[in-house]
């Protein structure tokens, strides 16, 4: 990857940025069926998604879902993806940050790997507590109920690529992933830039 003239992750050594060479195995309770992550969360990648997340540094996400792209390409998700779907933000939470940040890596996502973008058809209809704010017993319990699938005949059989920035525990994208099985998704992936959970 030619990632030197991306000043943001890193300007003078690419070898500095950790990619996870490991794969997250799959726990008992997962409702999504492979995740696929760039980095550890930590150091030059966990500051460059903090600016992005709560600095408006929003064009960083070109540079996301590029990385993202690569590696995606390299696997099997690909060929076995009908469409892209992003995590929602609650529409308050949107509107105060000024966009969703999750969705704009998977829209551009989308073009990179010319596959349907369908963030619409998954909606957050609770506005939950910040994920990284609680201990990580309650986790789960706080984003139990906050998703709806609001199109389900679009999503029935299909294979989705589920892309968020940053995976903690893994409950958010475990519950949105429970909701689209039970619409009627036959497959969820999972695609994001970093993780801070032990592989």
């Amino acid at each position: 990857m030619d990632i030197k003239s991306e000043e943001f992750i890193c300007s003078d050594c690419p070898s500095k940025i950790p990619f996870l060479n490991e794969e997250i195995s799959l726990k008992p309770g997962d409702f999504y069926d492979g995740i696929l992550c760039l980095f550890k969360y930590k150091g030059i990648v966990k500051n460059a998604i903090t600016r992005y997340k709560f600095h408006g540094k929003m064009s960083y996400y070109r540079v996301f879902a590029r990385l993202l792209a690569e590696k995606i390409k390299e696997t099997e998700i690909l060929q076995n993806t009908d469409m892209i779907l992003s995590v929602p933000l609650h529409r308050n939470k949107e509107q105060k940050r000024g966009y969703n940040q999750a969705y704009l890596i998977a829209k551009e996502l989308g073009k990179l790997l010319e596959t349907e973008e369908q963030s619409h058809v998954l909606k957050r209809i609770r506005n939950t507590e910040s994920q990284s704010l609680l201990p990580k017993y309650k986790r789960e319990s706080n984003v139990k109920g906050a998703f709806l699938v609001v199109h389900p005949s679009k999503i029935k059989g299909k294979s989705i690529l589920l892309v968020d920035d940053v995976m903690t525990t893994g409950s958010t994208l475990n519950e949105c992933s429970r909701v689209l099985k039970e619409a009627g998704a036959e497959k969820v992936f999972v695609a994001v830039l970093a993780t801070g959970r032990n592989v």
